[in-house]
This record gives C-alpha cells, structure tokens and sequence, in this order.
C-alpha cells in the first residue's frame, strides 16, 4: 500500500509527525513505542492529545475500510497516538517492554494485524 503523507485541511499542524510516527500494523506501532524514549513519545502525545476529539469527530465521517488517503494518514496517526499513550499515562520510566514478553514472540492476526 502506498502511502500518502498529507492530512486532511485542519489537520496541517500534525504533518511534522507523519515520518515518524505514521506507521500501519499494530506490530510496527508497537515495534516503534518500544523503540522509542519517552520525552519522544510525550511530545508526540503531547500534540496529539488535545486534537484527539476532533480527529476522531473527523474520521467518523468517513467508512473505516475506505478512507480516503489524507484521513488514513490521520487514521494511522491516531492508532499510534492510542498504542503510546499507555507508556505516557501510567507514567512508565521506559517504554521498553522487552523484559515483559519478547515483541518478535508476538504474532497478531486479523484487524490488529492490518490496521
């Protein structure tokens, strides 16, 4: 799937954060949230966090399984911004969670593996 890394009108402020942090495939987002330090995923969560509301008011618009290409940009970015909230809401110190369970022993199948 090629893709597009422009967001819908409205939206422009979050473009900065497309290379990084617009990735498809709940194991690549998990991969990227792992690999990350956490002063990277707060200002990432920090501009996403008050947008929130109105991206997925935005999306709502649109069927989930055909978004047209600027609001899946803002679609992925959405699903990342949920995948590192958790580390920066519970206050975790690292978001390396490779002593829990190995990532690579993880093998999702279905929606979360597609999304």
């Amino acid at each position: 799937m090629e893709l597009h890394n422009e967001l819908p009108g409205g939206f422009s402020d979050l473009a900065p954060f497309l290379d990084r942090w617009r990735l498809t495939g709940q194991q690549s987002r998990m991969r990227a949230m792992a690999a990350a330090d956490m002063p990277e995923l707060r200002t990432f969560y920090d501009a996403l966090l008050p947008r929130i509301d109105a991206i997925v008011a935005h999306l709502n618009q649109f069927p989930v399984d055909d978004l047209p290409p600027q609001e899946r940009a803002l679609f992925d970015l959405a699903l990342t911004f949920a995948e590192v909230a958790h580390p920066v809401d519970l206050d975790w110190r690292s978001s390396d969670v490779s002593d829990l369970f190995p990532a690579e022993r993880i093998d999702l199948v279905g929606p979360s593996q597609a999304w």
